[in-house]
C-alpha cells in the first residue's frame, strides 16, 4: 500500500498536506515540506525578554459608598415651620435645612432671661448692702481707737489725781495743809474716777459696734457670694434653654448632598431616632470604595497598595487610588477582608451605589526581565524556556518570579538576549532544527 502511494504523485501531494495540518493541530506550527528536498520543518514565533513592570493583583466587585452620611433627626418637639432643601441640593456647613416652631421653648428662654436679669439686680444690691456694711465697720473701728485714745488719757488723768491726792492728804495729816484743800483735792479725783468709768462704758459700746459691723459686714459678703451662685444658676438656665432653642433651626453638620427629605410643613417632630430622619445628608467631596478580598490575598493586601477601579458605569472609566484602610479582621462568614480605597471627588462624578471593580494591586517588580507566561514550560518540577539559536532549539532552566497571567518574570536562567519560543513549546525537543518566524514587536506596558 505505502509503495502504491509514492508512485502515485497525487497521493504524495496528499500526504504531505495531510503530515502539515497534523502539525498545525499541535502546540507549534510547522513549515510545509518540500516533497523534493526531506521532511516537514516547525516553524516558530520567538521574542526576546523585555523589561516591565509586574503586577500580581485581585480583581474584586465592589461599591462605592459616601464617606459621610449623617441622618439629620430633631433634637426637640415641635411643628415644622417651613424647608428650605430637597433631594440633590448642595449644601454647606451650617446652612440652614428647616426651622421648627417652638412656642414652649421660646417663653422658657424669654423667662430664663428675666431670671437672669432679676438675679443680676440682686447682686449689685447684694455690692451695695456689703459696701455700706463696710463702710459702718470701719465707722465703727475708728470710734473704737478714739474712745480707747481717750481710755488712756483718763487712766493718766485719774494716776495723776490719784498721786496728788496720796501728797495733799499726807501733807494734811501733818497739819501742813488745811482741810479745804484736801476736800478739793479728793472731788478732782473722784471727777477723775467717773470720767475714767465714763470711757471705759465707750469703749465697750464701740467694741460692740464693732463687733455688728462686722457681723454686717459678714452677712452682706454672703449675700454676695449667694448672689453670684445664683446668677450663675440663672444664666446657666439661661443658656440651656437658648440651645435647645436653637435646636430648633436644623442646620447642615457638613458640606454635601440632600439624598433624602422627610418633612413638610406642619409636620410634628419629636425628640429622639425613633422615626424617619428630617434629612439624610451625605458628604460627596470624598467616597469611599469598598471591597472584599479573598482570603488567600487577605494577608497580602496593605494600607497604600495600588488600586485602579473601574466603572461599567462611567463607560468603563479608570480611576486610581490607594488602599486606604481594612478591616483587618476577615468576615466569619464568607472569609474575606473589607478594604477601603478613599478616592476624592471634587466634580462629584463618583456616585455613591454605583458598582465597581477594584484591582488590587498586592504585589509589584519594576524593571523586571520578562517572558511571555505562555512561553513557560513546566515538567518535573521544573521550569524552562526554549530559545532558538542557528535554527536549532535549546532548552534554559529559569527560575521565575510574579507572574501576572500575560508576563512572568525571569530572576534567573536568561541574559536577555535570547529569542524565545513565544508559545506551544512544549512540543519541541532539545536541539530541534526550527525555523523562525520573524517577531512582531512586542508591545509591554511598563
Amino acid at each position: 500500500m505505502r509503495q502504491s502511494i509514492l508512485r502515485n504523485p497525487i497521493g504524495l501531494v496528499a500526504l504531505v498536506a495531510l503530515a502539515t495540518a497534523t502539525a498545525g493541530c499541535g502546540q507549534a506550527t510547522a513549515v510545509k515540506a518540500d516533497h523534493t528536498t526531506g521532511p516537514a520543518v516547525t516553524r516558530v514565533e520567538v521574542e526576546k525578554p523585555v523589561r516591565a513592570t509586574i503586577r500580581r493583583s485581585t480583581e474584586e466587585p465592589g461599591q462605592i459608598e459616601a464617606y459621610e452620611v449623617t441622618p439629620i433627626y430633631a433634637k426637640v418637639s415641635g411643628y415644622v415651620q417651613k424647608w428650605n432643601v430637597d433631594i440633590g441640593a448642595k449644601v454647606v456647613k451650617g446652612q440652614v435645612l428647616a426651622v421648627l416652631s417652638v412656642p414652649e421653648l421660646d417663653a422658657e428662654a424669654e423667662q430664663k432671661m428675666a431670671t437672669v436679669e432679676e438675679t443680676e439686680a440682686k447682686l449689685a444690691q447684694a455690692k451695695a448692702s456689703e459696701e455700706v456694711a463696710q463702710a459702718n465697720l470701719a465707722s465703727a473701728q475708728a470710734k473704737l481707737t478714739e474712745v480707747q485714745a481717750g481710755t488712756r488719757r483718763a487712766d493718766a488723768d485719774l494716776a495723776r489725781w490719784q498721786s496728788e491726792f496720796k501728797r495733799v492728804e499726807q501733807l494734811h495729816n501733818e497739819r501742813a495743809l488745811t482741810g479745804s484743800l484736801l476736800d478739793e483735792t479728793l472731788s478732782k479725783l473722784r471727777s477723775s474716777e467717773s470720767s475714767r468709768e465714763e470711757v471705759s462704758a465707750q469703749v465697750k459700746t464701740a467694741e460692740v459696734a464693732v463687733r455688728q459691723g462686722q457681723a454686717m459686714l459678714d452677712k452682706a459678703r454672703s449675700d454676695v457670694t449667694a448672689a453670684v451662685a445664683t446668677i450663675k444658676v440663672a444664666r446657666s438656665d439661661a443658656r440651656r434653654a437658648r440651645a435647645l432653642l436653637d435646636y430648633a433651626t436644623i442646620v447642615a453638620p457638613y458640606d454635601g448632598v440632600i439624598t433624602r427629605r422627610n418633612v413638610h410643613v406642619g409636620d410634628l417632630t419629636e425628640p429622639g431616632t425613633q422615626g424617619q430622619p428630617l434629612f439624610i445628608v451625605a458628604r460627596d467631596d470624598l467616597v469611599r470604595i469598598t471591597v472584599s478580598v479573598p482570603e488567600m490575598y487577605a494577608t497580602e493586601v496593605e494600607a497604600g497598595d495600588r488600586v485602579l477601579v473601574r466603572l461599567q458605569a462611567l463607560s468603563g472609566r479608570d480611576f486610581e487610588g490607594k488602599v486606604t484602610r481594612t478591616s483587618w479582621t476577615l468576615d466569619i462568614k464568607n472569609r474575606t477582608l473589607r478594604t477601603e480605597i478613599d478616592v476624592p471627588n471634587p466634580k462629584g462624578t463618583l456616585r455613591p451605589g454605583l458598582y465597581a471593580y477594584a484591582n488590587v494591586v498586592v504585589e509589584e517588580h519594576a524593571d523586571a526581565l520578562s517572558v511571555p507566561t505562555s512561553a513557560l514550560v513546566r515538567q518535573d518540577s521544573k521550569t524552562y524556556c526554549v530559545a532558538v539559536k542557528d535554527g536549532r532549539t535549546a532548552r534554559k532552566p529559569v527560575v521565575v518570579g510574579l507572574d501576572d497571567g500575560t508576563r512572568a518574570e525571569i530572576l534567573s536562567g536568561l541574559q536577555g538576549t535570547e529569542a524565545i519560543v513565544r508559545a506551544y513549546a512544549s512540543s519541541l525537543a532539545d536541539g530541534q532544527s526550527v525555523a523562525v518566524i520573524e517577531p512582531e514587536t512586542a508591545k509591554v506596558k511598563p
